[in-house]
């Protein structure tokens, strides 16, 4: 993995596929020793917990409790979007409703709004993602950040790169037991503002 890699990111996790699978296999933990503060957008956090029935529902449910509590040292943010109250307003009149890409969507706009912020210039984020979308939303969006665009497979290979993991083939083969259909591949995208130099 490239040595220009970012250190210490805010961690952001746009869709609920990194979620569900760390989950399983009991790896929420991993991403605060990789980032700073994990980001999700709200309809992330909805799509993951709404029904605590299905697999992984119940840890990532205490996980974004334990985060958001005051004072935490693996501090969550459930980022509120204008996207995601737009569909807890139209889940009254109907609650099956299911937009498309609705929790990607929510996070790049958050996002958007993220980069306007001066507090936050300067700062890098690492997307994490399983929906093989989200690179070309990210190159879309032209964020204005130093960004690392990975798939858990590769979130994993960097965990172990860094020493945070002895094997992230260990770790893959419990989320592909609980889960077949994870994303295997190993994809890195990486976004430098002008004038970034690489570490000698």
């Amino acid at each position: 993995m490239n040595e220009a890699q970012i250190q210490r990111p805010d961690l952001i996790v746009p869709d609920t596929g990194p979620l569900i699978h760390l989950a399983q296999a009991d790896a929420l933990h991993l991403l605060h020793l990789i980032g700073g503060r994990v980001v999700v957008a709200d309809m992330v956090a909805l799509e993951a917990t709404q029904d605590l029935s299905k697999p992984g529902a119940r840890e990532i449910e205490a996980w974004i409790e334990a985060g958001a509590q005051a004072g935490s040292n693996a501090p969550v943010v459930v980022a509120a979007t204008e996207i995601g109250e737009l569909f807890l307003q139209a889940r009254k009149s109907d609650p099956s409703i299911r937009p498309r890409n609705a929790g990607e969507l929510a996070i790049l706009d958050w996002l958007g709004n993220y980069v306007d912020h001066s507090d936050h210039a300067g700062h890098n984020v690492l997307i994490v993602y399983e929906n093989g979308k989200i690179p070309r939303f990210v190159r879309e969006t032209g964020l204005d950040l130093d960004t690392d665009v990975l798939t858990t497979r590769a979130f994993l290979e960097l965990a172990e790169r860094r020493g945070v993991i002895v094997s992230a083939e260990d770790y893959w083969r419990r989320i592909v037991k609980a889960a077949p259909t994870a994303n295997p591949d190993i994809n890195i995208m990486m976004q430098r503002r002008p004038g970034y130099m690489r570490p000698v």
